[in-house]
Protein backbone atom coordinates (compact mmCIF):
# COMPACT_ATOMS: atom_id res chain seq x y z
CA UNK A 1 0.00 0.00 0.00
CA UNK A 2 2.99 2.34 0.18
CA UNK A 3 3.43 5.32 -2.84
CA UNK A 4 6.41 6.48 -4.13
CA UNK A 5 7.05 9.16 -1.19
CA UNK A 6 6.25 6.99 1.69
CA UNK A 7 7.24 3.59 1.80
CA UNK A 8 8.57 3.32 5.52
CA UNK A 9 12.29 4.53 4.81
CA UNK A 10 14.12 6.26 8.07
CA UNK A 11 11.33 4.16 10.38
CA UNK A 12 11.75 1.11 12.30
CA UNK A 13 9.17 -1.58 13.84
CA UNK A 14 10.00 -4.36 16.15
CA UNK A 15 8.52 -7.80 15.70
CA UNK A 16 7.92 -9.39 19.21
CA UNK A 17 7.68 -13.18 17.67
CA UNK A 18 9.14 -16.33 17.13
CA UNK A 19 12.36 -15.00 15.65
CA UNK A 20 13.18 -14.15 11.74
CA UNK A 21 13.98 -16.13 8.70
CA UNK A 22 16.60 -15.16 5.88
CA UNK A 23 14.03 -17.42 3.43
CA UNK A 24 11.81 -14.42 4.00
CA UNK A 25 14.01 -10.79 4.87
CA UNK A 26 17.27 -9.98 3.76
CA UNK A 27 19.77 -9.52 6.67
CA UNK A 28 19.64 -6.00 5.82
CA UNK A 29 16.43 -5.11 6.94
CA UNK A 30 17.02 -6.21 10.44
CA UNK A 31 19.12 -3.95 12.35
CA UNK A 32 19.21 -5.30 15.48
CA UNK A 33 17.99 -8.31 17.23
CA UNK A 34 17.62 -10.54 20.29
CA UNK A 35 16.46 -14.04 21.40
CA UNK A 36 14.99 -13.33 25.03
CA UNK A 37 13.46 -17.22 24.81
CA UNK A 38 17.39 -18.91 24.74
CA UNK A 39 19.37 -15.23 25.71
CA UNK A 40 21.37 -14.70 22.75
CA UNK A 41 21.58 -12.20 20.44
CA UNK A 42 20.75 -14.52 17.31
CA UNK A 43 17.14 -13.97 16.30
CA UNK A 44 16.66 -16.70 13.58
CA UNK A 45 14.43 -19.44 13.73
CA UNK A 46 15.81 -22.49 12.20
CA UNK A 47 12.25 -23.10 10.69
CA UNK A 48 12.18 -20.97 7.53
CA UNK A 49 8.34 -20.13 7.71
CA UNK A 50 8.48 -19.71 11.40
CA UNK A 51 5.48 -17.30 12.61
CA UNK A 52 7.36 -14.09 12.74
CA UNK A 53 8.86 -14.77 9.17
CA UNK A 54 5.77 -14.51 7.94
CA UNK A 55 4.63 -11.38 9.72
CA UNK A 56 7.41 -9.47 9.42
CA UNK A 57 7.07 -10.44 5.58
CA UNK A 58 3.53 -9.26 5.65
CA UNK A 59 4.51 -5.75 7.62
CA UNK A 60 7.46 -5.40 4.95
CA UNK A 61 5.06 -6.10 1.75
CA UNK A 62 3.51 -3.24 2.86
CA UNK A 63 6.13 -1.14 4.22
CA UNK A 64 9.15 -1.86 1.83
CA UNK A 65 11.81 0.01 3.00
CA UNK A 66 11.12 -0.19 6.97
CA UNK A 67 13.48 -1.15 9.16
CA UNK A 68 13.00 -4.41 11.09
CA UNK A 69 14.03 -4.97 14.84
CA UNK A 70 13.57 -8.84 15.78
CA UNK A 71 13.17 -10.26 19.10
CA UNK A 72 12.35 -13.79 19.45
CA UNK A 73 10.33 -14.30 22.59
CA UNK A 74 9.72 -18.75 21.52
CA UNK A 75 12.15 -21.21 21.34
CA UNK A 76 13.15 -22.83 18.81
CA UNK A 77 10.10 -25.06 17.64
CA UNK A 78 7.77 -23.45 20.09
CA UNK A 79 4.48 -21.93 19.96
CA UNK A 80 4.48 -20.25 22.97
CA UNK A 81 6.36 -17.69 24.89
CA UNK A 82 6.74 -16.57 28.71
CA UNK A 83 5.87 -13.22 30.05
CA UNK A 84 8.96 -12.80 31.50
CA UNK A 85 10.41 -13.23 27.17
CA UNK A 86 7.70 -10.67 26.15
CA UNK A 87 8.14 -8.03 28.68
CA UNK A 88 11.76 -8.09 29.12
CA UNK A 89 11.27 -7.12 25.00
CA UNK A 90 8.97 -4.83 25.42
CA UNK A 91 11.19 -3.28 28.13
CA UNK A 92 14.32 -3.23 25.99
CA UNK A 93 12.28 -1.26 23.33
CA UNK A 94 11.09 1.25 25.95
CA UNK A 95 15.09 2.10 26.34
CA UNK A 96 16.01 1.73 23.05
CA UNK A 97 13.33 3.27 20.91
CA UNK A 98 14.98 6.82 20.08
CA UNK A 99 18.05 4.99 19.60
CA UNK A 100 16.71 3.15 16.51
CA UNK A 101 13.69 5.52 15.78
CA UNK A 102 11.63 2.66 16.58
CA UNK A 103 7.35 3.73 15.75
CA UNK A 104 5.50 0.92 15.73
CA UNK A 105 5.69 -2.75 18.06
CA UNK A 106 3.90 -5.54 15.92
CA UNK A 107 2.51 -8.02 18.37
CA UNK A 108 1.02 -10.89 16.33
CA UNK A 109 0.66 -13.05 19.61
CA UNK A 110 -2.79 -14.24 21.54
CA UNK A 111 -4.11 -15.00 24.86
CA UNK A 112 -6.55 -14.73 27.06
CA UNK A 113 -10.24 -13.56 27.02
CA UNK A 114 -11.49 -9.78 27.78
CA UNK A 115 -14.46 -8.37 26.95
CA UNK A 116 -13.45 -5.18 28.32
CA UNK A 117 -10.47 -2.69 28.34
CA UNK A 118 -7.31 -4.83 31.04
CA UNK A 119 -4.33 -4.12 32.46
CA UNK A 120 -1.86 -7.07 32.71
CA UNK A 121 1.74 -6.97 33.68
CA UNK A 122 2.59 -5.76 30.18
CA UNK A 123 0.78 -2.43 30.63
CA UNK A 124 3.65 -0.18 32.40
CA UNK A 125 5.72 -1.19 29.00
CA UNK A 126 2.75 -0.26 27.04
CA UNK A 127 1.76 3.21 28.60
CA UNK A 128 5.70 3.86 28.52
CA UNK A 129 5.87 2.98 24.56
CA UNK A 130 2.29 4.93 23.85
CA UNK A 131 4.05 8.29 25.51
CA UNK A 132 6.75 8.11 23.23
CA UNK A 133 4.55 7.71 19.93
CA UNK A 134 5.37 4.09 19.41
CA UNK A 135 2.47 2.54 18.12
CA UNK A 136 1.77 -1.27 19.50
CA UNK A 137 -0.63 -3.37 16.83
CA UNK A 138 -1.74 -6.38 18.98
CA UNK A 139 -4.04 -9.03 17.00
CA UNK A 140 -7.80 -9.60 18.61
CA UNK A 141 -7.32 -13.19 18.11
CA UNK A 142 -9.10 -16.15 15.97
CA UNK A 143 -11.63 -17.54 18.13
CA UNK A 144 -14.53 -15.57 17.48
CA UNK A 145 -17.23 -18.94 17.61
CA UNK A 146 -19.03 -17.97 14.20
CA UNK A 147 -19.13 -14.10 15.20
CA UNK A 148 -21.07 -14.56 18.34
CA UNK A 149 -17.80 -14.18 21.00
CA UNK A 150 -17.53 -10.86 21.77
CA UNK A 151 -14.02 -10.81 23.28
CA UNK A 152 -10.44 -10.89 22.19
CA UNK A 153 -6.78 -11.09 23.68
CA UNK A 154 -5.35 -9.82 26.69
CA UNK A 155 -2.43 -7.99 24.43
CA UNK A 156 -4.83 -6.44 22.35
CA UNK A 157 -7.49 -5.19 24.99
CA UNK A 158 -4.82 -3.29 26.90
CA UNK A 159 -5.76 0.68 26.57
CA UNK A 160 -2.37 1.33 25.49
CA UNK A 161 -2.28 -1.33 22.20
CA UNK A 162 -4.35 -0.90 19.12
CA UNK A 163 -6.60 -3.71 18.80
CA UNK A 164 -6.52 -5.09 15.42
CA UNK A 165 -9.41 -7.47 13.90
CA UNK A 166 -9.35 -9.51 11.04
CA UNK A 167 -11.76 -8.65 8.01
CA UNK A 168 -12.34 -10.82 5.03
CA UNK A 169 -10.77 -7.63 3.46
CA UNK A 170 -13.88 -7.48 1.18
CA UNK A 171 -16.81 -5.60 3.65
CA UNK A 172 -17.39 -8.80 5.88
CA UNK A 173 -15.72 -10.20 8.88
CA UNK A 174 -15.06 -14.16 8.47
CA UNK A 175 -16.63 -15.80 11.55
CA UNK A 176 -13.37 -17.16 13.24
CA UNK A 177 -12.55 -13.04 13.60
CA UNK A 178 -12.72 -12.10 17.47
CA UNK A 179 -14.01 -8.23 18.06
CA UNK A 180 -15.52 -6.49 20.54
CA UNK A 181 -17.38 -3.49 19.84
CA UNK A 182 -15.72 -1.66 22.63
CA UNK A 183 -12.00 -2.89 22.42
CA UNK A 184 -11.51 -3.67 18.74
CA UNK A 185 -9.95 -0.30 17.45
CA UNK A 186 -9.18 -1.05 13.32
CA UNK A 187 -9.99 -4.00 11.23
CA UNK A 188 -7.73 -5.43 8.01
CA UNK A 189 -7.88 -8.13 6.05
CA UNK A 190 -6.78 -11.25 7.59
CA UNK A 191 -7.97 -13.98 4.98
CA UNK A 192 -6.02 -15.94 2.44
CA UNK A 193 -2.50 -13.46 2.01
CA UNK A 194 -0.38 -14.63 -0.03
CA UNK A 195 3.06 -13.91 0.94
CA UNK A 196 6.34 -14.72 -1.40
CA UNK A 197 9.56 -15.36 0.34
CA UNK A 198 12.93 -14.40 -1.43
CA UNK A 199 12.90 -18.11 -3.68
CA UNK A 200 9.62 -17.35 -5.17
CA UNK A 201 7.85 -19.58 -2.59
CA UNK A 202 4.24 -18.02 -2.45
CA UNK A 203 1.84 -19.07 0.53
CA UNK A 204 -1.55 -18.30 1.87
CA UNK A 205 -1.62 -17.77 5.58
CA UNK A 206 -4.61 -16.37 7.74
CA UNK A 207 -5.76 -14.69 10.87
CA UNK A 208 -5.41 -11.93 12.99
CA UNK A 209 -1.72 -12.45 13.32
CA UNK A 210 -1.37 -11.33 9.44
CA UNK A 211 -4.06 -8.46 9.44
CA UNK A 212 -2.06 -6.74 12.55
CA UNK A 213 0.90 -6.45 10.41
CA UNK A 214 -0.72 -4.38 7.66
CA UNK A 215 -1.72 -1.84 10.41
CA UNK A 216 1.93 -2.13 11.98
CA UNK A 217 3.08 -1.33 8.18
CA UNK A 218 0.50 1.83 8.30
CA UNK A 219 1.93 3.55 11.26
CA UNK A 220 5.63 3.40 9.81
CA UNK A 221 4.14 5.01 6.91
CA UNK A 222 1.77 7.23 8.72
CA UNK A 223 4.51 8.00 11.05
CA UNK A 224 6.97 8.57 8.31
CA UNK A 225 4.66 11.28 6.77
CA UNK A 226 3.78 13.20 9.72
CA UNK A 227 7.17 14.05 10.70
CA UNK A 228 7.47 14.95 7.38
CA UNK A 229 5.12 17.21 7.42
CA UNK A 230 4.66 18.21 10.44
CA UNK A 231 7.22 17.84 12.50
CA UNK A 232 6.17 15.39 15.05
CA UNK A 233 4.82 12.13 14.95
CA UNK A 234 1.13 11.21 15.29
CA UNK A 235 -0.03 10.12 19.03
CA UNK A 236 -2.35 6.57 18.88
CA UNK A 237 -5.14 8.64 19.55
CA UNK A 238 -4.86 10.84 16.35
CA UNK A 239 -3.74 7.85 14.05
CA UNK A 240 -6.49 6.19 14.84
CA UNK A 241 -9.06 9.24 14.48
CA UNK A 242 -7.60 9.27 11.37
CA UNK A 243 -7.71 5.81 10.66
CA UNK A 244 -11.53 5.57 11.24
CA UNK A 245 -12.05 8.74 9.53
CA UNK A 246 -10.59 7.10 6.19
CA UNK A 247 -11.41 3.27 6.62
CA UNK A 248 -14.03 1.61 5.15
CA UNK A 249 -17.12 0.92 7.24
CA UNK A 250 -17.51 -3.12 7.43
CA UNK A 251 -21.36 -3.15 6.68
CA UNK A 252 -23.16 -3.68 9.52
CA UNK A 253 -20.84 -4.21 12.26
CA UNK A 254 -19.63 -0.58 13.23
CA UNK A 255 -16.15 -1.99 12.81
CA UNK A 256 -13.72 -0.27 10.52
CA UNK A 257 -11.60 -1.70 7.61
CA UNK A 258 -8.14 0.49 7.36
CA UNK A 259 -7.58 2.18 4.11
CA UNK A 260 -3.84 2.97 4.15
CA UNK A 261 -3.69 5.20 0.92
CA UNK A 262 -6.26 7.00 1.92
CA UNK A 263 -5.10 7.53 6.14
CA UNK A 264 -1.49 9.24 4.02
CA UNK A 265 -4.03 11.55 1.44
CA UNK A 266 -5.47 12.58 4.47
CA UNK A 267 -2.32 13.10 6.67
CA UNK A 268 -0.90 15.18 3.53
CA UNK A 269 -4.29 17.43 3.27
CA UNK A 270 -4.22 18.10 7.26
CA UNK A 271 -0.34 19.16 7.43
CA UNK A 272 0.97 18.89 3.63
CA UNK A 273 2.19 22.79 2.56
CA UNK A 274 -1.00 22.41 -0.72
CA UNK A 275 -4.27 21.98 1.96
CA UNK A 276 -6.40 24.20 1.80
CA UNK A 277 -5.63 27.53 3.85
CA UNK A 278 -8.31 28.21 6.69
CA UNK A 279 -10.94 31.02 5.68
CA UNK A 280 -11.01 33.96 7.97
CA UNK A 281 -14.30 35.01 9.64
CA UNK A 282 -15.93 37.09 6.46
CA UNK A 283 -16.49 40.04 9.28
CA UNK A 284 -13.48 39.92 11.88
CA UNK A 285 -13.05 42.39 14.67
CA UNK A 286 -10.51 44.84 13.74
CA UNK A 287 -7.55 43.57 15.84
CA UNK A 288 -9.37 40.43 17.74
CA UNK A 289 -6.70 38.30 17.70
CA UNK A 290 -7.19 34.48 16.18
CA UNK A 291 -8.76 31.27 18.49
CA UNK A 292 -8.75 27.80 18.34
CA UNK A 293 -10.26 25.07 20.67
CA UNK A 294 -8.44 23.20 22.67
CA UNK A 295 -10.02 19.60 23.59
CA UNK A 296 -8.49 17.76 26.55
CA UNK A 297 -9.09 14.23 28.41
CA UNK A 298 -8.43 13.89 31.45
CA UNK A 299 -7.75 9.76 32.04
CA UNK A 300 -7.95 9.53 36.10
CA UNK A 301 -9.00 7.77 39.06
CA UNK A 302 -9.47 8.30 42.70
CA UNK A 303 -9.81 6.90 46.34
CA UNK A 304 -12.57 7.88 48.41
CA UNK A 305 -13.07 8.81 51.76
CA UNK A 306 -16.45 8.28 53.87
CA UNK A 307 -18.05 7.67 51.05
CA UNK A 308 -16.75 11.04 49.54
CA UNK A 309 -14.92 10.36 45.81
CA UNK A 310 -12.30 12.51 44.51
CA UNK A 311 -12.93 16.29 42.68
CA UNK A 312 -10.95 17.86 40.57
CA UNK A 313 -11.04 21.39 38.57
CA UNK A 314 -9.96 21.68 35.08
CA UNK A 315 -8.36 24.74 34.19
CA UNK A 316 -6.49 26.71 31.20
CA UNK A 317 -4.49 29.17 32.00
CA UNK A 318 -5.39 29.86 35.55
CA UNK A 319 -9.16 29.91 34.14
CA UNK A 320 -11.18 26.94 35.41
CA UNK A 321 -13.36 25.61 32.60
CA UNK A 322 -15.37 22.59 34.04
CA UNK A 323 -14.36 19.99 36.88
CA UNK A 324 -15.27 15.86 37.85
CA UNK A 325 -15.69 13.76 40.09
CA UNK A 326 -13.80 10.76 39.56
CA UNK A 327 -14.37 7.13 40.36
CA UNK A 328 -12.19 3.90 41.66
CA UNK A 329 -11.89 2.93 37.91
CA UNK A 330 -9.78 5.28 35.34
CA UNK A 331 -11.90 6.86 32.63
CA UNK A 332 -11.67 9.49 30.51
CA UNK A 333 -13.15 13.01 31.17
CA UNK A 334 -13.28 15.19 28.42
CA UNK A 335 -13.41 19.54 27.81
CA UNK A 336 -13.39 22.37 25.63
CA UNK A 337 -11.91 25.23 26.06
CA UNK A 338 -11.83 28.63 23.48
CA UNK A 339 -8.00 29.65 23.35
CA UNK A 340 -5.68 32.12 21.76
CA UNK A 341 -3.96 30.49 18.37
CA UNK A 342 -0.70 29.98 17.85
CA UNK A 343 0.24 30.39 21.62
CA UNK A 344 1.55 27.98 24.39
CA UNK A 345 -0.88 27.66 26.89
CA UNK A 346 -1.04 25.68 30.57
CA UNK A 347 -3.64 23.14 31.30
CA UNK A 348 -3.85 22.42 34.98
CA UNK A 349 -5.50 19.64 37.11
CA UNK A 350 -6.69 20.96 40.18
CA UNK A 351 -7.37 18.32 43.04
CA UNK A 352 -9.67 20.41 45.48
CA UNK A 353 -10.72 18.09 47.81
CA UNK A 354 -8.37 15.95 49.84
CA UNK A 355 -9.42 14.22 52.98
CA UNK A 356 -9.15 10.95 55.03
CA UNK A 357 -11.65 10.22 57.49
CA UNK A 358 -12.40 6.75 59.06
CA UNK A 359 -8.94 5.05 58.12
CA UNK A 360 -9.61 6.37 54.33
CA UNK A 361 -7.69 8.85 52.54
CA UNK A 362 -8.89 10.29 49.94
CA UNK A 363 -6.65 10.98 47.11
CA UNK A 364 -6.60 11.58 43.41
CA UNK A 365 -4.76 9.40 40.36
CA UNK A 366 -4.16 11.32 37.04
CA UNK A 367 -2.49 9.09 34.53
CA UNK A 368 -2.50 11.74 31.29
CA UNK A 369 -3.71 14.16 29.72
CA UNK A 370 -4.68 14.83 26.09
CA UNK A 371 -4.38 18.45 24.53
CA UNK A 372 -5.80 17.75 20.80
CA UNK A 373 -4.72 14.51 20.66
CA UNK A 374 -0.96 14.96 22.33
CA UNK A 375 -0.94 13.02 25.10
CA UNK A 376 1.01 14.00 28.28
CA UNK A 377 1.63 11.13 30.69
CA UNK A 378 1.32 12.36 34.14
CA UNK A 379 6.00 12.12 34.78
CA UNK A 380 5.95 13.64 31.14
CA UNK A 381 9.00 16.60 31.50
CA UNK A 382 6.25 18.99 30.55
CA UNK A 383 4.37 18.14 33.59
CA UNK A 384 4.89 19.88 36.99
CA UNK A 385 3.03 19.57 40.29
CA UNK A 386 2.40 22.58 42.29
CA UNK A 387 1.15 21.26 46.19
CA UNK A 388 -1.07 23.61 47.54
CA UNK A 389 -2.16 26.55 46.33
CA UNK A 390 -1.45 27.32 42.77
CA UNK A 391 1.27 29.40 43.17
CA UNK A 392 4.27 28.81 41.77
CA UNK A 393 5.61 27.31 44.94
CA UNK A 394 6.60 23.88 46.53
CA UNK A 395 6.67 22.64 42.82
CA UNK A 396 7.89 19.22 41.63
CA UNK A 397 8.15 16.91 39.13
CA UNK A 398 4.76 15.56 37.59
CA UNK A 399 3.28 12.18 38.98
CA UNK A 400 0.53 10.39 38.71
CA UNK A 401 -0.49 10.03 42.30
CA UNK A 402 -1.74 13.65 44.15
CA UNK A 403 -1.80 12.79 47.71
CA UNK A 404 -2.49 16.26 48.86
CA UNK A 405 -4.41 19.13 47.33
CA UNK A 406 -2.53 20.72 44.40
CA UNK A 407 -2.58 20.87 40.79
CA UNK A 408 -1.23 18.96 37.95
CA UNK A 409 0.70 21.54 35.62
CA UNK A 410 0.97 20.42 32.16
CA UNK A 411 3.02 23.24 29.66
CA UNK A 412 1.41 22.45 26.37
CA UNK A 413 3.03 23.50 22.96
CA UNK A 414 2.25 25.80 21.33
CA UNK A 415 1.79 23.70 18.26
CA UNK A 416 -1.28 21.79 19.66
CA UNK A 417 -2.96 25.03 18.85
CA UNK A 418 -1.89 26.21 15.43
CA UNK A 419 -5.70 25.16 13.49
CA UNK A 420 -9.09 25.27 14.32
CA UNK A 421 -9.64 22.96 11.24
CA UNK A 422 -7.07 20.37 11.79
CA UNK A 423 -8.70 20.39 15.45
CA UNK A 424 -12.27 19.49 14.05
CA UNK A 425 -11.13 17.06 11.49
CA UNK A 426 -9.23 15.16 14.19
CA UNK A 427 -12.26 15.80 17.14
CA UNK A 428 -14.91 14.33 14.10
CA UNK A 429 -13.34 10.99 14.69
CA UNK A 430 -12.82 8.96 17.67
CA UNK A 431 -10.92 10.80 19.66
CA UNK A 432 -12.94 11.10 22.87
CA UNK A 433 -14.28 7.77 22.20
CA UNK A 434 -11.53 5.73 23.24
CA UNK A 435 -12.39 5.70 27.32
CA UNK A 436 -11.01 3.33 29.90
CA UNK A 437 -13.48 0.63 31.33
CA UNK A 438 -13.36 -0.19 35.27
CA UNK A 439 -11.12 -3.11 34.65
CA UNK A 440 -8.46 -0.77 34.44
CA UNK A 441 -8.81 0.61 37.73
CA UNK A 442 -6.35 -1.38 39.22
CA UNK A 443 -2.88 -1.27 38.47
CA UNK A 444 -2.39 -5.27 38.67
CA UNK A 445 -2.57 -8.47 36.16
CA UNK A 446 -5.77 -9.35 34.65
CA UNK A 447 -6.99 -12.94 35.57
CA UNK A 448 -6.74 -15.42 32.88
CA UNK A 449 -9.79 -18.00 33.26
CA UNK A 450 -12.01 -20.17 31.31
CA UNK A 451 -9.62 -20.99 28.43
CA UNK A 452 -9.15 -23.78 26.48
CA UNK A 453 -5.71 -23.96 25.05
CA UNK A 454 -6.35 -25.84 21.84
CA UNK A 455 -9.32 -23.33 20.56
CA UNK A 456 -7.74 -20.11 21.94
CA UNK A 457 -4.83 -18.73 22.42
CA UNK A 458 -4.17 -18.45 26.18
CA UNK A 459 -2.09 -16.85 29.04
CA UNK A 460 -1.36 -18.90 31.64
CA UNK A 461 0.37 -18.16 35.16
CA UNK A 462 3.69 -20.19 35.67
CA UNK A 463 6.56 -18.50 37.70
CA UNK A 464 6.87 -15.19 36.34
CA UNK A 465 2.97 -14.43 34.35
CA UNK A 466 1.66 -15.04 31.00
CA UNK A 467 2.50 -17.57 28.29
CA UNK A 468 0.97 -16.67 25.13
CA UNK A 469 0.49 -18.71 21.99
CA UNK A 470 0.00 -18.12 18.42
CA UNK A 471 -3.73 -17.20 16.95
CA UNK A 472 -5.79 -20.28 16.54
CA UNK A 473 -6.48 -20.25 12.55
CA UNK A 474 -3.20 -18.64 12.03
CA UNK A 475 -2.07 -21.48 9.61
CA UNK A 476 -0.76 -21.72 6.03
CA UNK A 477 -3.24 -23.64 3.74
CA UNK A 478 0.13 -24.36 1.25
CA UNK A 479 2.84 -23.56 -1.10
CA UNK A 480 2.67 -22.50 -4.54
CA UNK A 481 6.15 -22.38 -6.34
Amino acid sequence: MANSTYTGRGQTVVVIDSGWSPTWETAARVVYQHDYADNDADARNPNADTHGALVTSRILSQAPDVDIIALKVMPDGATTASGTAIEQALQWVVAHASDYNVVGVNLSLAGGSASSETTTILSDELASLAAKRVLVSAAAGNAGQNGTATDVSYFAADHNSICVSASGGDGTMPGWAQRNPGITDLCADGTDIRLTDLAGRTLTANGSSFATPTVTAAVALAQQEAVALRGSALTQDEFLSLAKQTGTPIAGTGYTDLDTQALLTKIGQLYGTTATPTVPDPAPHPGAPATTTAAILVNAKGTAAAGVNAHFTLLVDGHAVGGATVGTAAKNYAFTATVSADSAHTVQVQYDNDGFAGGQDRNLFVNSVSVNGHGYAATDAAVTYDKGALDGHDVVKGQSGMWWNGTLVVAADKGLFASQAQVAELQAGDLLGHTVSADAASHGTAEGAGWTPELLPAFQYADHGLHAWYDAHDMAHGMAA
